[in-house]
Order: C-alpha cells, then sequence, then structure tokens
C-alpha cells in the first residue's frame, strides 16, 4: 500500500552465508556477524550434494571458544568437547552421542570429510547445539543463514500476566477497499496480511496472549471501527499490516512505521469520533511513542533475519496508528510492485517466519515491560512522553 498519511490516501548472532548470485554454486563465504551487524569472521562453506557443510572450528569462534576438537582420520571419528560435554560422530553416521550415550540424536545429513578435513552439515548448528547448551537456533533457507542465541533472550513464558496481555493485530483494507495493493499476478495486500494475521492470532493464543483482530473475514472495516474495537479492548499493543507498492520496481524489502505527528512530515493532528463521543483529543496515540520506538526495535532486530536488506525504521504522521491509545507500529510486510518481495510473500516458509518473528518480538518485549529491571532484551528507554 501507499503509506497512508495524513492529508493523502546483543547477545544475538548471526551466521551469514553470503552469495554472489540467488545459487547455492556461487557460494562465497560463510559471514559471522553480531546482532549490530558488524562481521566477527568469514570462511569459506563446502557444497556438497546441494547441502552445505562448514569447518568444525568455525565453533570455536562462534560457540565455544575453549572447544576441543579431535578428529581420528583411520576410525573416521570425530570428537568435540565443549560446554563439559563429550560429543562423539562419525564420518558418514548421522548418528550423535553425547556423554557416553546419555544422549543420542540423529542428524538428518551426516558430518563428511571435504577436501581433506572433516566438515558438519548446517542441521548440525540447528539440531544438536540447542541440545549442547541453552541456546536457540534458526535457520533462514532463504537467504541462508543461522542465527544463535540465548534461550533466556526470548524463551516463551506463559504467566498469569502474560495472559492478561491483549495484542491488536490489524489486517489492513478487506471487502470492497480498492486502496490496498495487488501485484501484477493478482497478489492482493488484504489476503496477505489477513493471512498473517491469523497466523499470528493462532501462535500467539498458543503461547498465551490474548490476540485480536480487526476483521477475520474479507470484510471493508473502516478505520473509526478499527480504532473503536482496539481502545474499547484496551490492548498493550496494536500491530497493524499492510504491503507497500511503489511506481520504481527495485523498492523492495520490509518496512516498520511509527505514528509522530512530529516526525519527517508535520501535519496538524484532527481528532476522529471516538465511543460515541464527538471528539476525543485526550487520549492519543502520541502518548505511546517512546514505547512504541522501543517495540519497533525488537521488532526491526528479530525480522532483520528474514531478509537481505536492512530494515528502515520511520516516524511518520500516519492515520492508520493515530488514535490507537497503546503501544503501536505499523508493519508493511514487503513490495507488491517488487518482483523478489511478490515471490517471497507468495511463499508459505516466508509467512511463517515473519509470523515468528513478529510473535518473538512480541515475547521478548512484553517479558522486557513486565520486568524492567532485566534491560538487555529491549531497549533502556521505557518511559511514556507527556501529552
Amino acid at each position: 500500500m501507499w503509506v497512508r498519511l495524513f492529508n493523502s490516501s546483543t547477545l544475538l548472532l548471526f551466521i551469514s552465508i553470503a552469495f554472489v548470485t540467488h545459487g547455492f554454486a556461487q557460494a562465497t563465504t560463510v559471514r559471522f556477524v553480531d546482532g549490530q551487524g558488524e562481521t566477527l569472521a568469514d570462511v569459506e562453506p563446502i557444497l556438497h550434494d546441494d547441502k552445505i557443510f562448514l569447518p568444525v572450528d568455525i565453533l570455536i569462534s562462534v560457540f565455544d571458544s575453549q572447544l576441543k576438537p579431535e578428529f581420528h582420520r583411520p576410525r573416521k571419528k570425530l570428537t568435540l568437547r565443549t560446554k563439559g560435554k563429550v560429543i562423539r560422530l562419525q564420518i558418514g553416521n548421522p548418528s550423535v552421542s553425547i556423554d557416553s550415550g546419555k544422549q543420542t540424536f540423529t542428524l538428518s545429513e551426516p558430518p563428511r570429510v571435504l577436501q581433506g578435513q572433516p566438515m558438519l552439515p548446517v542441521v548440525f548448528f540447528t539440531e544438536i547445539l540447542p541440545k549442547i547448551d541453552d541456546v536457540e537456533v534458526q535457520y533462514n533457507s532463504n537467504l541462508q543463514r543461522i542465527r544463535i542465541l540465548p534461550k533466556t533472550a526470548w524463551e516463551r513464558q506463559t504467566t498469569d500476566e502474560t495472559r492478561e496481555w491483549k495484542i491488536i493485530i490489524d489486517p489492513g483494507h478487506g471487502g470492497d477497499d480498492e486502496i490496498g495493493s495487488q501485484s501484477q499476478n493478482g497478489l492482493l495486500e488484504k489476503d496477505i496480511v489477513l493471512k498473517v494475521a491469523k497466523q499470528i492470532q493462532l501462535q500467539g493464543n498458543q503461547d498465551g496472549y490474548s490476540i485480536l483482530l480487526t476483521r477475520n473475514e474479507d470484510v471493508s472495516t473502516p478505520r473509526i471501527r478499527r480504532v473503536q474495537f482496539s481502545n474499547q479492548n484496551q490492548g498493550q499493543l496494536f500491530i497493524s499490516l499492510h504491503c507497500n507498492t511503489s511506481y520504481s520496481p527495485n523498492h523492495k524489502g520490509i518496512r516498520i512505521y511509527l505514528n509522530n505527528p512530529n516526525g519527517l512530515l508535520r501535519c496538524r493532528q484532527r481528532p476522529i469520533p471516538l465511543l460515541g463521543k464527538e471528539s476525543l483529543n485526550i487520549l492519543t496515540q502520541d502518548d505511546f511513542i517512546n514505547q512504541s520506538k522501543n517495540f519497533a526495535k525488537v521488532l526491526q532486530k528479530e525480522m532483520n533475519f528474514l531478509i537481505e536488506d536492512p530494515i528502515e525504521i520511520s516516524e511518520l504522521p500516519l492515520i492508520s496508528l493515530s488514535d490507537v491509545y497503546m503501544t503501536a507500529v505499523q508493519i508493511e510486510l514487503g513490495y507488491l510492485s517488487n518482483l523478489d518481495d511478490v515471490t517471497r510473500l507468495s511463499n508459505s516458509e516466508h509467512i511463517t517466519q515473519m509470523v515468528d518473528a513478529i510473535v518473538r518480538a512480541i515475547q521478548i518485549y512484553s517479558v522486557a515491560v513486565r520486568t524492567p529491571s532485566e534491560p538487555d532484551e529491549t531497549p533502556p528507554e521505557d518511559s511514556t512522553d507527556s501529552p
């Protein structure tokens, strides 16, 4: 969609596999970067039967500096001593033994000797590292990225306080709304955002949150009704979902927007009828600018894992968020005028990854708000602006 303006319609670790083109055969290096995008290490992967393999020694740089790998070449046995555990593998065998068989696992792809050295498949990182240490490992098959982070940074916690949290998901447009975007192959913004919203609701409810949608089907819902529904339910968080479009087919990627009348464009705020009254100037989204910034930064960090280009956070006087009285952001999930974005938004795996990232951001933010003494999981600024 066009951005709706007034007066108009660290404890994270990424492992990025860089490509010259989109093909596996063109893989050049595996780049290790920190949560701020700074490079920690570069290593060349090896491609074997369309599977990516990484050298064992890379674990020393990205997982445990004290790790001691031992490789018995004649017997093709690989032993890793790390985090107080002993992991035993055999080249060509998918079985993994931890601490002399106290735990045994089967990899979907076994380790190999390639170019004269023992190499670990990507699945070792995703399937075994979480068994060795208290970490969560994510794998982005589209960009060939692996992300390793402490479970405590986002671990799902269903508590009485969690159940009290209400998150409003606002899938834009719907019904005969003609403002929504459409791709050249007929992909509709209103359908994409509703699909994402329903998946967020399903996963969020399973995690103990109360996820409410401003529309549950393909119907036209006026903005005033969306605002009234959100404020009447007294949500803690409002997420508006849209898709972007541009005259230039080169514009692409995810964008995050905040409502800020003093942002990039300035204009006079006009109150709307609310709860049967003629106008309401007191309760506005302006009171939550700092909280919205904090959540946007968490969301940015989680969703940056999904796409190649860094996600921008923009502050604009957004009519879609202006009268919502709670922490609020708008996510543009991609450009329907860009072929790469359309391909991603047509891919169910990418949709699932976006949903995971959004729900994860909700979890991190909600935990940080409930435990302000632990500021590592969200930016330290967490106070409201004075009206």
